[in-house]
């Protein structure tokens, strides 16, 4: 997570994990971590946040490669390096548009989920690039419309309902990169030219409706908000879009449909 004007310290990170991180993120990390070409020596990953990627790349590319995994966020690497102890990661406090990293240098440079927070996101394109080597691969991915993510869908109408006279600005933010266009725009203008665009549809597992509600009130940005404006319909919120998910999704445990956009590209 890489704009500083959106804060996941906290307790936000461990329940960001919890109940987001094997639900939405656990079959894109695989995938994205699949897609790997081997082999390799220098792997980066952008955006770490709390290591769910990490551990699959680490796992893909060997001890004999080195990963480094870098985040602006101080809170979401220390739960990653708890969670994913292997002496091929070095890890980073680093800001995705300025990279502290030498011209051609990484073999592969990964990017889950990451692009969409960053202030200039043209940046970001242009900073994966410039630490490639020549022929190196870039992955990144970018959820699709949140309507086309239905859990989420949810929670965000449920949230947005208690904020009718002044609406969180962060919930635009994570599903705000779904235009392929756009996508195709920055690889463009970055230098990139062999990539392609895929959308990708995967299926969401969670225990229950209450994991995911707790997931996207708690486990981002918005709970600050919630308890500066709300606090007293905390559990009321969280309740009426378990309550949704069950009726319009699925009974515990859930089984969601989850659709996002990966990009591939080469220098």
């Amino acid at each position: 997570m890489n704009n500083a004007s959106f804060s996941f310290g906290g307790s936000i990170p461990e329940r960001y994990d919890r109940y987001l991180g094997p639900y939405i993120f656990e079959p894109y990390a695989q995938d994205i971590a699949a897609r790997i070409k081997l082999p390799v020596k220098q792997v980066l990953e952008v955006a770490a946040g709390t290591g769910r990627v990490t551990r699959h790349i680490a796992e893909r590319i060997g001890k004999d490669a080195q990963l480094t995994a870098t985040d602006i966020n101080a809170d979401m690497l220390a739960l990653a390096r708890q969670r994913v102890n292997a002496p091929h990661i070095e890890w980073i406090t680093a800001n995705a548009m300025e990279l502290p990293f030498d011209d051609n240098y990484f073999d592969c440079v990964v990017c889950q989920f990451g692009y969409m927070f960053l202030n200039d996101r043209q940046k970001g394109f242009d900073e994966a690039l410039r630490v490639l080597k020549p022929g190196g691969q870039f992955l990144f991915s970018t959820w699709d419309k949140v309507e086309h993510n239905i859990t989420a869908y949810i929670s965000r109408q449920i949230i947005t309902t208690f904020f009718k006279d002044d609406p969180p600005e962060f919930y635009k933010v994570p599903f705000s990169m779904y235009d392929p266009a756009e996508l195709e725009a920055h690889l463009v203008a970055a230098g990139f030219g062999n990539h392609t665009l895929q959308r990708v549809s995967l299926i969401g597992e969670s225990e229950s409706a209450m994991h995911i509600a707790t997931g996207f009130v708690e486990g981002n940005p918005i709970i600050t908000e919630i308890i500066k404006q709300a606090p007293s319909q905390l559990e009321q919120i969280k309740t009426m879009i378990a309550a949704q998910i069950h009726s319009q999704v699925s009974s515990d445990p859930v089984r969601s449909p989850l659709n996002a956009w990966v990009g591939e590209g080469y220098k």
